[in-house]
């Protein structure tokens, strides 16, 4: 697990140099008892099976999903009613419904069709009173090509790396002294740039690295032993990194919980294989626990199609639909306390490339589903193929800033953020998706 205070201890350092003892004790088996331990101290309460924290009182949670590479969105959500739309992509293009193509999308409006593989999502767009929306042309100006700079630019909201990310700041702007010990988790190797910052943020690559496992006789010990400390003659620096363990051991006593290795998902969802599959069966359980956690990233790697896109486009875009169209139905009724929002650092070149692929590019599209979205409706001011309406000559034109769309799911679905704060010198224009 990572952190982005490094006065924080992480028990994915417990992992480290196992050493057995009788009884099947290992030295990971009683830190993990030890962090438990520490953690009832931390939250005030005896440690039991079945203690819980209390909720914060914020039962709305935010699912950001980036799109990691540059997704093709002239791909997924085709302008096919862009009559110059085929003449860029003579081979990759998706084609309308009725169409002679090669490959054929599903109809969204005279303007867009879905790709074919991305039956779920489409199935919940056109559904009566949908809860997913689409917004196209989004982006950021002045734009960059660069991966690396461009995924810093969105998860910063553009306020730069020395003020952190767009959650972090909002997660300092609405702190209250109720905070549950964790409000945003993320799903991946290391913690996002979206939630670094000053306040407490943390990073697993699964759920399972949570769950205490060790035996019941190390767990009493430490509980004991964590309970006798005395801190009053503490050094300064020895109490801060005790304060540090309290608050990672809380964590961990918060998520006691979870069983993910024998986790069963609701309404019949079948998660695909793959890491997104199981990262959102794993977000769909905590959110199920209802611990607090408000905020949750992950990242679906391979976007990055400067050849064979048709080919290889077909297995994300199945594996992304499976993955989105299971969490929802496993959330069932709760989905409507939850939004997910997928990114990407830029979208591609409107003209496919040599090699049947597409190039770095910069206008691309969000994905908005969940309670409180007006679905059924893909969002933002089309500006248009044209060699004239490219943006530098060669890719879609952002009209919608990303921050914007951030803004409202902040606003309307999470209750409200300080702008000034999470946008810094952004003047926000309405999108109307949420």
């Amino acid at each position: 697990m990572t952190t982005d205070r490094s006065k924080k201890v992480s028990p994915q350092s417990a992992q480290d140099n196992d050493t057995k003892g009788a009884g099947g004790t290992t030295r990971r088996t009683v830190l993990q008892a030890g962090a438990l331990a520490t953690g009832a101290l931390a939250l005030n309460q005896p440690l039991s099976a079945n203690a819980a924290p209390k909720r914060r009182g914020n039962t709305k949670v935010t699912v950001v999903l980036f799109q990691h590479g540059g997704a093709d969105h002239l791909n997924l959500y085709a302008p096919t009613g862009d009559s110059n739309y085929p003449l860029l992509r003579p081979t990759t293009a998706i084609g309308a419904p009725g169409s002679s193509v090669a490959v054929v999308g599903l109809g969204m409006d005279p303007m867009f069709s879905m790709h074919p593989n991305m039956v779920g999502t489409h199935a919940a767009f056109m559904a009566h009173q949908s809860d997913c929306a689409i917004v196209h042309a989004v982006g950021y100006s002045p734009y960059s090509r660069s991966h690396f700079q461009s995924q810093d630019l969105y998860e910063t909201a553009l306020a730069g790396i020395l003020n952190g990310g767009w959650i972090n700041r909002h997660l300092q702007a609405t702190a209250t002294s109720q905070d549950v010990p964790v409000r945003a988790l993320a799903l991946r190797g290391g913690l996002p740039m979206s939630m670094r910052g000053d306040y407490p943020c943390y990073a697993v690559a699964s759920t399972e690295q949570l769950v205490y496992q060790g035996p019941a006789a190390a767990r009493m010990f430490l509980d004991k032993l964590a309970h006798g400390t005395a801190i009053s003659r503490m050094l300064p620096e020895q109490r801060a990194a005790y304060q540090a363990q309290c608050d990672s051991f809380a964590m961990l006593e918060m998520f006691s919980v979870l069983n993910p290795s024998n986790y069963t998902p609701s309404n019949g969802a079948a998660y695909p294989g793959g890491h997104v599959g199981e990262n959102l069966s794993q977000i769909a359980e905590v959110i199920k626990a209802d611990l607090g956690v408000e905020f949750f990233s992950l990242e679906h790697h391979g976007w990055d199609h400067h050849s064979d896109l048709v080919m290889r486009i077909n297995g994300h875009s199945t594996n992304f639909d499976a993955s989105i169209t299971a969490f929802f139905n496993d959330l069932g009724a709760l989905a409507q306390d939850v939004v997910l929002v997928t990114m990407s650092e830029f979208g591609r070149t409107a003209a496919e490339n040599g090699s049947g692929g597409t190039d770095h590019g910069v206008g691309g599209a969000m994905l908005v589903r969940g309670g409180g979205v007006n679905g059924g409706q893909v969002y933002g001011s089309w500006p248009g193929l044209q060699s004239a309406q490219l943006a530098g000559g060669h890719s879609l034109a952002a009209t919608t800033d990303f921050r914007d769309v951030l803004r409202e799911i902040l606003d309307v679905h999470m209750g409200g953020t300080d702008p000034a704060v999470t946008f810094p010198s952004h003047v926000h224009q309405p999108v109307g998706v949420m």
